[in-house]
């Protein structure tokens, strides 16, 4: 029903008009080294992630893009996936693999966007994913209501606050942090309001600035919670996504995997920022070649299948 809204329809075109313009540009500027396209993997925009229910829907219309670029189109990624059982989501772990994993090491890759995932790789050739909580969801959504601010540039307005250690044992008993692995969540399943009222902070005198350094150290909390829960030694954890750009989340993680190896993707050379969209390509070739891409470890499917629909010009 949504898919055949006049607003879904209205939105959904201007984006892919959008997506269309912005692929020219690109074109364009990078000529000289790509005078064809083999490929566009095209992830969209997703508007409603409810995989209990069968639902996945992301903003970006295939064949109009494929048609407009006279190119070959991979979309609508987390279909089999869900079909399958599978939650639809993290499928950028076969990635992960590729560029991070080492022989006789376990490697703990962690994005920190909206949702904060992980990709547990052990050795080459076994992997394990999961979404564990919100990223920077809760922290951006604090800042627009508080602060007049879309997120937090690298952290300043948190370091200004200080903890509130009664607010962060109540988070700590979130029934989502008991759930089992592999989970995905969408952004809508947290809402500000479940963790913070506006009406409390005003009654109990809360400081802006403490409540969104709470916030703040909840995300990197995630990441300790997760190291307990699977109670594997960690050689390595490298982060990647918007919440590398947060200093103050950064120090928190530190301090909470006190003794193990953090880093980011840059360490590789690869931008935190652009490795979801590398990871979509990638992934695109290996739909062409008719691999995996999405396995029961990653999102809980029932068995491993190809992510993606193939669109080509007609």
């Amino acid at each position: 029903l949504i898919r055949n809204s006049d607003e879904f329809l209205t939105l959904n075109q201007k984006f892919s008009e959008l997506v269309l313009k912005l692929i020219k540009e690109f074109r364009l500027k990078n000529v000289s080294k790509m005078k064809n396209l083999d490929v566009i993997g095209i992830h969209g925009n997703t508007i409603i992630h409810q995989p209990k229910h069968g639902i996945s829907i992301q903003l970006g219309e295939p064949y109009f893009l494929s048609k407009n670029l006279n190119a070959t189109v991979v979309s609508n990624f987390r279909d089999k996936d869900i079909k399958f059982k599978g939650q639809g989501a993290p499928l950028v772990p076969v990635f992960h693999q590729s560029q991070f994993s080492e022989k006789c090491k376990n490697i703990m890759v962690v994005n920190i966007g909206g949702i904060t995932n992980y990709t547990l790789l052990v050795g080459k050739t076994n992997l394990f994913a999961s979404d564990i909580g919100p990223g920077n969801k809760l922290i951006d959504e604090f800042c627009v209501q508080n602060f007049n601010q879309n997120f937090d540039n690298k952290g300043d307005l948190a370091k200004n606050g200080k903890l509130l250690n009664d607010l962060l044992k109540k988070w700590k008993e979130k029934p989502f942090l008991k759930k089992s692995f592999p989970i995905s969540f969408d952004n809508a399943f947290f809402k500000l309001n479940d963790f913070i009222e506006k009406k409390k902070m005003n009654k109990y005198k809360l400081n802006k600035f403490d409540v969104l350094r709470t916030l703040t150290f909840f995300t990197a909390y995630l990441l300790l919670n997760l190291k307990l829960k699977i109670n594997i030694k960690v050689d390595k954890w490298i982060f990647s996504g918007g919440g590398v750009e947060n200093k103050t989340l950064m120090s928190d993680i530190k301090k909470v995997l006190s003794g193990d190896t953090v880093i980011t993707t840059l360490d590789y050379k690869l931008d935190p920022f652009f490795i979801e969209s590398q990871a979509f390509a990638y992934i695109a070739v290996r739909t062409l070649k008719k691999l995996p891409s999405s396995f029961p470890n990653t999102t809980g499917c029932l068995k491993s299948s190809t992510a993606g629909n193939i669109y080509i010009p007609d």
